[in-house]
């Protein structure tokens, strides 16, 4: 082993920059360290990596939309209250044309279907035709006989009365369709929708062959809001998982043009690996799980350690073609880049971290999360920089043919790009410095015009939306929403009677007949259901007319077991609940659908807030008070859901931004460089969400969360510089030339690194899931931004904010 000291490069590189600071030999002592035990630091790793792999694995993903509400959150209160009470409220629409609906032949066949769902895992009960036409043979009192099933008999006013109410739900109003109504369990596996996914694709098969018809339908779809949530997070973990190889991918390309040494892919990779298997690790033990903004992990790892490794590369090569050794090379990589990494990866933590003032725990989790993977990110080049800066590699030793290699081939181009790049960065720092008060007041407006822009766009309450228009998913909901009148299925929530009463069934029936009044711009109730609505068909039996309400309730219980107990609850020791099931068409306007269900929302309140509603109600609930109706369910969730995450999104953005203002305050020691390092950071996030809304997008889920993760993003390169600036200040250089000079520094790692980052982000944007593709691009466009605003904004920024102190060292 050799003797380990930093030799004079040229005059003096790192001398020049760092000598005689107590930092300075801190991080030398540090980086001759990491090379000196590379091994012991790797075997370390290697091992952590071997224990944590199994664990990490444990990872789970949680799929509850209801996760991303607050714990007091009224809506997600309510739709506790929903599954509670019902045991599950979720709800699967397995939807396939059959013209012989109304003969026995279909009848039969929409037995066998209602069987093999109801057999699922995760599917509690089923409604459906045949489930309905066999119920009517226990409320028939006709001696006569017919070969038409019983639901459909004409004959019959309770068939005729349950097919009216049912139109819509179970089979459309033409009897050319039918719905077989999956009753999921609230906790039911991602399992089951895939399996009622492959039952409807072989009903297609043997309805038509798999084939569309004439008229754009196809055989069977599924759809419901369990649908859409299963499908939404199943491409939100594809996306993740093809961006993470996209990413890292495009990154090594860039690395090997750049440097053409794999050492570096390689450093790059196990850093990542590790960051990400010992990231996921960490969350097992501690007790959280992935959600749907968990699966960018592997590229936000990437997009922190990429542009380290490349400062270490671009240094590290260049150390070598002057002829210096690969240890001392090494150390004197190290010495300078330990520091700026180490705030790049604590500033992009607390950025992150900074997500913990949400209030919807999945959030607070990625924040924690990325938190971690960011400092895992530097211990990850703490393990394994040294062996990989030590690992044997091709380079000339003579100066001559150093010259020679040089000036051809693949080092020819490198030298030309390398040096092009920090020509124009310098020229750009130069340019922006003179203008710097133009630039000032450009600023000012563009950030004020931005502001204006975001506070105008409108949020996306559709779930639906999320999907493209030619999805498969949008294409179904299409056709159920044309033949059934709308697939949005939610809920409101009774408080009843121990033992329902007809003075209740009858205000309950009221206040349904006022919900199907609602009209809110042409924007209507499509169902409105309760057993109310079938206790009344019933009674029109002139039998049944005789008997009490109780006995037709315990008629409809024997006849229709699922469907009575996912209606109404009557739990012992648990106060007694109705369920009213509300249908709306899915794809309503953001406007319409927020005013729908405001509507329905005052229609219920104020009849329930009657004397009579709680004469009826109260005083059989031996004395306990009751409550106003609840309106609930995963439609209105889902309506409400972006509106949850974009109000924690700028509260998480002030924590972001404060947090990290304070640590650039740590690292620099001088409030006015922090400032002029975050200000100009603040301003991409604002220019993508006012082009996003002046191109007539909407802030989706992908958009709320730009904003909140936005100074995470950005922040890298402007550390960089910082740190390159006051190194250059120590060393005696001037305010201007240092800043120059620092921007020059960073300009080709930042600019590479940018590149790659987004073309790899930029794939999402033809993303199925258009959340993610919004995502993509956003993210995309605010590197690209954030990059020019290091290399122009942040120069000008830092000589107006030095030129108003007289500390030449903050």
């Amino acid at each position: 082993m050799p003797h380990f000291q930093v030799l004079e490069i040229g005059k003096g590189l790192v001398n020049r920059m760092a000598h005689d600071t107590a930092e300075a030999r801190g991080m030398n002592a540090v980086a001759e360290g990491i090379v000196r035990w590379r091994f012991l630091l790797a075997l370390f790793g290697v091992i952590s990596l071997v224990l944590a792999y199994p664990i990490s694995a444990n990872l789970a993903f949680d799929r509850r939309i209801e996760s991303l509400f607050a714990e007091d959150d009224p809506d997600l209160i309510a739709y506790r209250e929903l599954k509670e009470a019902f045991g599950g409220n979720a709800v699967a629409l397995l939807v396939y044309r059959d013209p012989e609906l109304t003969s026995q032949s279909g009848i039969d066949r929409n037995r066998r279907v209602t069987e093999e769902v109801k057999a699922l895992e995760g599917v509690s009960d089923v409604l459906s035709t045949s489930r309905l036409s066999d119920a009517m043979r226990k409320f028939r009192f006709s001696l006569t006989s017919s070969t038409t099933p019983d639901l459909f008999r004409k004959d019959d006013p309770v068939a005729s009365g349950f097919d009216a109410i049912f139109a819509g739900y179970t089979h459309s109003a033409d009897h050319q369709r039918a719905a077989v109504v999956a009753l999921l369990e609230a906790d039911h596996p991602p399992q089951t929708i895939e399996q009622l996914k492959r039952i409807a694709e072989s009903l297609t098969e043997q309805t038509q062959g798999g084939e569309t018809q004439p008229d754009g339908s196809r055989g069977a779809v599924i759809v419901g809001e369990p649908v859409l949530v299963h499908d939404g997070l199943s491409l939100i973990e594809r996306d993740g998982a093809r961006l993470a190889s996209i990413t890292v991918a495009l990154l090594s390309l860039v690395v090997i043009l750049c440097l053409a040494d794999i050492r570096f892919v390689l450093l790059m990779s196990v850093t990542i690996l590790w960051s990400v298997i010992i990231t996921r690790a960490t969350m097992v033990m501690i007790g959280v799980q992935l959600s749907l903004v968990s699966s960018v992990l592997t590229a936000i790892v990437t997009v922190v350690s990429v542009t380290a490794v490349l400062h270490l590369g671009v240094r590290y090569r260049r150390l070598r073609w002057q002829g210096i050794q690969p240890v001392d090379a090494s150390i004197a990589t190290l010495t300078p880049l330990l520091t700026p990494i180490f705030w790049t990866c604590a500033t992009d933590a607390v950025g992150f971290f900074a997500l913990y003032a949400s209030r919807v725990s999945p959030i607070r989790q990625f924040g924690l999360m990325i938190a971690v993977a960011s400092m895992a990110v530097f211990a990850g080049l703490l393990l394994f920089s040294g062996l990989m800066l030590m690992l044997p590699g091709r380079q000339p030793s003579k100066r001559d043919e150093r010259e020679r290699v040089r000036r051809t081939g693949i080092a020819a181009y490198q030298h030309r790009m390398a040096k092009s790049i920090r020509k124009g960065c310098l020229w750009l720092a130069d340019r922006s410095i003179a203008a710097s008060r133009w630039l000032m007041v450009a600023t000012a407006v563009l950030t004020v015009l931005s502001v204006l822009g975001v506070s105008r766009m409108e949020t996306e309450t559709s779930f639906l939306n999320n999907f493209r228009g030619k999805s498969p998913i949008s294409a179904a909901y299409r056709e159920v929403e044309m033949n059934f009148g709308g697939a949005g299925v939610w809920d409101i929530i009774l408080d009843a009677p121990t033992a329902l009463s007809a003075e209740y069934l009858d205000e309950v029936r009221q206040l349904e007949t006022r919900l199907r009044e609602i009209d809110v711009s042409g924007a209507k109730l499509a169902k409105v259901l309760s057993i109310a609505d079938a206790e009344a068909v019933i009674a029109e039996s002139k039998f049944a007319e005789l008997l009490p309400v109780s006995s037709r309730l315990s008629a409809m219980y024997v006849a229709l077991p699922g469907f009575f107990d996912a209606l109404y609850s009557n739990r012992q020791n648990e106060p007694s609940r109705l369920r009213i099931m509300l249908r709306s068409r899915e794809q309503l306007d953001a406007a319409q659908k927020s005013q729908l269900i405001g509507e329905v929302e005052r229609v219920v309140v104020e009849h329930t807030s009657s004397d009579r509603w709680h004469q009826v109600v109260g005083d059989s609930r031996e004395g306990s008070d009751s409550r106003e109706g609840r309106v609930t369910g995963y439609h209105v969730l889902m309506a409400r859901l972006i509106g949850q995450l974009l109000g924690d999104q700028w509260r998480c953005f002030a924590a972001s931004s404060l947090l990290v203002w304070l640590l650039l305050a740590v690292a620099t020691r001088s409030l006015p460089l922090a400032t002029a390092a975050l200000l100009p950071n603040l301003l991409p996030v604002f220019v993508v969400l006012a082009i996003l809304g002046s191109l007539g997008g909407r802030i989706n889920m992908g958009a709320a969360m730009i904003a909140a993760v936005s100074i995470g993003i950005s922040i890298d390169g402007s550390v960089h510089l910082l740190l390159a600036y006051l190194n250059y200040r120590r060393s005696g250089h001037g305010l201007k030339r240092s800043t120059i000079m620092s921007a020059a520094s960073i300009g080709v790692p930042v600019l590479l690194a940018t590149a790659a980052l987004v073309l790899g982000f930029g794939v999402l944007a033809t993303s199925e899931f258009v959340p993610t593709a919004t995502f993509g691009l956003l993210v995309s466009v605010t590197l690209a931004l954030g990059t020019l605003v290091n290399l122009t904004l942040l120069p000008a920024f830092v000589m107006i904010a030095h030129a108003h102190t007289n500390s030449r060292r903050p």
